[in-house]
């Protein structure tokens, strides 16, 4: 693995801990403010924020790590040339379908910086940004798997049906 995709794993791997350590100890404040009658302003705010981020971040991950789910029963009936040219088509289309997820995140990203979020006044960009960052990561991904076809095979990592 290139020392460039480690780092990147690194960095999402540790977001996504923060995250998901922030959103555990918000969520319990929460419960332990409301059996004490006390209104913590924010906390569902921030909570939603870092469910957003943990959950772009972590499909980002989930693609590196080839743990996303795909239906392989009809490809597995094909010779393994056409695998490999149906793997690299489906390939394609997801980074297809990443590119015009990060254009158009970038763009509502901007659109919406100056917008802030109610209770936090955060510019709502911050909620918004983790969508072309996200869709930046996972093609990136992709296309070190398309680089690298020995770990790329689906049948070694994702979950076959």
């Amino acid at each position: 693995m290139p020392k460039l995709t480690e780092n990147i794993v690194k960095i999402l791997s540790i977001l996504c801990v923060i995250a998901i350590t922030g959103l555990t100890v918000i969520v319990f404040v929460q419960v332990f403010s409301r059996f004490i009658k006390f209104s913590m302003p924010g906390t569902e705010e921030l909570a939603r924020l870092l469910i957003v981020w943990l959950t772009f971040l972590g499909s980002s991950l989930a693609i590196h790590e080839k743990m996303h789910l795909g239906v392989r029963y009809f490809v597995s009936l094909v010779s393994e040339n056409k695998q490999k040219k149906i793997d690299f088509f489906i390939h394609l289309i997801m980074m297809g379908f990443f590119f015009v997820l990060m254009i158009y995140g970038f763009k509502l990203t901007w659109s919406t910086m100056a917008t802030t979020s109610a209770t936090l006044q955060l510019p709502m960009g911050v909620f918004y940004g983790v969508i072309p960052v996200s869709a930046v990561f996972s093609i990136y991904f992709i296309l070190m798997n398309m680089l690298n076809p020995t770990s790329s095979s689906p049948s070694s990592r994702e979950a076959t049906l």
